[in-house]
């Protein structure tokens, strides 16, 4: 079931412009309502964070600019509670993700029922307040 998920804002970066577009389209049937921003840089990515609210970030691992878990890192340091999903097909990035704080991580292969459910937990259930 589709929920009306108006005002959220999920931030999708990945410099695979298929993969990038298979995400948001996946973001945009489960979360009805949701503004779906995305980005081919992590640099963009971390701007468009820094500057607005965002509710939401996906994320893959390897990047040019900035990798995935440099990007978590940051925001990690920088105290933000955003919750992040990691998606990257590569066998190191569960630990790296994981390492640098990701909330969950989706392996490419298992996108579609792993990322819906992703989603779901992360901005449906309810979190303990961010410190």
């Amino acid at each position: 079931m589709l929920k009306a998920m108006h005002g959220l804002k999920i931030v999708v970066v990945d410099d695979d412009d298929l993969i990038r577009d298979v995400i948001c389209e996946t973001v945009r049937q489960s979360m009805a309502g949701a503004e779906v921003v995305d980005y081919a840089s992590a640099m963009q990515a971390f701007h468009e964070i820094e500057t607005g609210t965002v509710d939401l970030l996906i994320t893959n691992c390897h990047m040019p600019d900035m990798d995935g878990p440099s990007l978590v890192r940051v925001l990690r340091e920088e105290k933000h509670g955003l919750p992040i999903i990691m998606i990257s097909g590569s066998d190191d990035a569960r630990r790296l993700g994981e390492e640098a704080g990701i909330d969950r991580f989706v392996s490419k292969h298992l996108m579609h029922p792993e990322l819906e459910e992703s989603l779901h937990a992360l901005l449906l259930e309810p979190r303990p307040a961010a410190h």
